[in-house]
């Protein structure tokens, strides 16, 4: 009797682990277009945390931009700047980060492709906790 105990408990924690859906979440992976002669270009997305635990976006890669930098725009005496963030972008337990126009976002540097309306640009977004997560973000005319 007690196995049987012991292996429908068993059972019950690996369906409770396969079905928990829980993690990072990324939605709505977009870049802005611009044109050919411009050098840079900017992408913005929704990153979830369903977890219990903050995580930290520590940087993104792709072969569409010569090199990717964790940007914020701040306004400084009225005037608009970007600024590299240090340390990553937290993403709260059970919140989310919003990279947006304005705000946070991820900054191509050196764009090796033009950023075309309708183009897609594979992003490979580090977590310091959950790993490398790849997306495909749509270039829009926004």
């Amino acid at each position: 009797m007690r196995q049987r105990w012991v292996a429908l408990l068993v059972v019950l924690l690996l369906l409770a682990a396969c079905g928990s859906e829980a993690g990072i979440t990324i939605d709505d992976p977009w870049g802005r277009t611009s044109p050919s002669a411009a050098a840079n270009g900017a992408f913005y997305l929704t990153i979830g945390n369903d977890t219990d635990q903050a995580d930290v976006l520590q940087s993104v890669s792709t072969d569409a931009c010569g090199a990717v930098e964790l940007h914020r725009t701040t306004i400084e005496d009225g005037v608009m700047r970007m600024e590299p963030v240090e340390g990553g972008i937290e993403i709260p337990a059970g919140g989310e980060a919003v990279l947006e126009p304005g705000g946070l976002h991820v900054m191509c540097l050196d764009k090796q492709i033009a950023f075309d309306e309708g183009a897609t640009v594979e992003l490979t977004l580090h977590f310091a906790t959950a790993g490398d997560r790849t997306v495909e973000a749509e270039i829009r005319a926004e």
